[in-house]
Order: structure tokens, then C-alpha cells, then sequence
């Protein structure tokens, strides 16, 4: 467990949002290239000609137009993606990339149908899985949910070599359902986007930790790219 995920440094986290302060701490951290660039590079660097790409929860497509370009025309990435308002963007802004695979299905730690709630951001990005004994104040929309593992038993996506997880809150229940997946030597490298707030709103408190612990027990080494953005890379043999 590293100090990210510690119980006390939980708790501080937990004290910043009630008192307003991580809200502020976040928008200075998000200018210019600070925030979100340091994982993307790092994410990048990982990613090779060739590979094959999962972007799970790929919204309109940022991330999978620039793994489509790393992997190059012998590669694959799948964009995962469930939200209907946010999918004609997805595939309009990768209609012209022959490496891109839509997935319309969201990934999580079983297999069924979950509610969904749709982003009430301009850009849908903060749509969520809703846990069945919750309700939600957005609109929502009934969702295909598999299992990683499942996706490649039924031929959906070919095995990856680098996971990159953004899902807002429902992190933990990816990792879940990769299984096997996640222990295979192949899969080199997992980024994810740890949502500690709505981890915490969801009395998930405890999952940033797991999070990593499973990571770890896969045979992977973790770094933290920025306060909320984990970069694990599997250790060689």
C-alpha cells in the first residue's frame, strides 16, 4: 500500500472534499499541462507499435485516436464505451481509423445489465454505473455490463497489452472482471483513473487500496502519475 492509499491519507481526502478545499486544489492542478498530461505521457510511452489497446471508458475518443496512432495499422485498440448520447461522437471521431474497435458495453465485475447514469457535462464524462441500491438524480439508461473476461471468450476484443481504465467510481469492478485476464504476462501495463470521491460516495473507501494490492499481486509495478491517475507496469520475470 502506498501513502495514496493509506487509511489516514483517506480520511485527509475525505476532510478536503467536506471543507471545499479539493474542488480549488483541483483546478490549480488541472492547468496547462500538469495534470492530466504527466499520465497521458506516461500512458503513451507504454503503449507499442503493434499492441492492442483497451480504452475502457473511452467517452468521445481522446485517448483511443492517440493509441490508434502509437499502435500504427497492425495494431488494435476496442474504446469501450455504453453511453448512447456519447457513442456518434465516439465513432464519428474515429470513423476514419481503421485500427478502432467500438465496444458498447460497459466493463464491470459480472454480467447483465446495470442503470447509467448519462454526464450532465457538456461532454457526457461524468456518466457512471449506478450500484442497484442507489438512485440517482440524472437521467439514466439501462446498459450492457460484461466481464472483461468475457469480452475475449465471446470474441469481442482481442487479449491487450495495455488497459487504460477511466469509469468514474466503478475502477475496482474492471479490474475485478478481468480475471485471468490480469494475470497474464501479456498484458504489460494497466493505467487507471482512481475517482476517490465517488469511490468514497459509493462506501467504496477501501477500493483505492485494493486497487492497488491487486495490481501488485498480478506482478505489477505501481507509481502514481499524479494524485489521482496510477500507472501500473509488469515487472519482468
Amino acid at each position: 500500500m502506498s501513502w495514496r492509499t493509506h487509511p489516514w491519507t483517506i480520511a485527509l481526502r475525505r476532510l478536503g472534499r467536506t471543507a471545499g478545499l479539493n474542488r480549488a486544489i483541483a483546478a490549480l492542478l488541472k492547468r496547462g499541462e500538469g495534470y492530466e498530461g504527466r499520465f497521458r505521457d506516461a500512458m503513451l510511452a507504454l503503449v507499442r507499435e503493434a499492441d492492442c489497446v483497451w480504452d475502457v471508458g473511452a467517452n468521445a475518443g481522446y485517448y483511443s485516436k492517440l493509441f490508434a496512432e502509437r499502435v500504427g495499422w497492425r495494431g488494435r485498440v476496442f474504446a469501450f464505451e455504453p453511453d448512447t448520447r456519447v457513442l456518434a461522437r465516439l465513432e464519428q471521431s474515429v470513423r476514419l481509423l481503421g485500427n478502432v474497435t467500438l465496444v458498447p458495453v460497459a466493463l464491470a465485475d459480472r454480467d447483465g445489465t446495470m442503470r447509467f447514469r448519462q454526464g450532465l457535462d457538456a461532454m457526457g464524462a461524468t456518466g457512471q454505473l449506478i450500484d442497484a441500491d442507489r438512485t440517482s438524480a440524472g437521467a439514466w439508461i439501462e446498459v450492457t455490463v460484461l466481464r472483461g473476461d468475457t469480452v475475449v471468450a465471446r470474441g469481442m476484443a482481442a487479449l491487450p497489452d495495455v488497459v487504460k481504465i477511466d469509469v468514474e467510481g466503478f475502477e475496482a469492478e474492471v479490474l475485478r472482471g478481468l480475471g485471468a485476464l490480469l494475470d497474464r504476462p501479456s498484458l504489460r501495463a494497466v493505467c487507471v483513473e482512481v475517482h476517490f470521491g465517488l469511490l468514497d460516495t459509493r462506501g467504496q473507501r477501501n477500493a483505492p487500496a485494493e486497487i492497488e494490492r491487486r495490481l501488485y499481486s498480478a506482478g505489477f509495478r505501481c507509481r502514481w502519475a499524479d494524485h489521482s491517475h496510477l500507472v501500473a507496469v509488469r515487472v519482468a520475470p
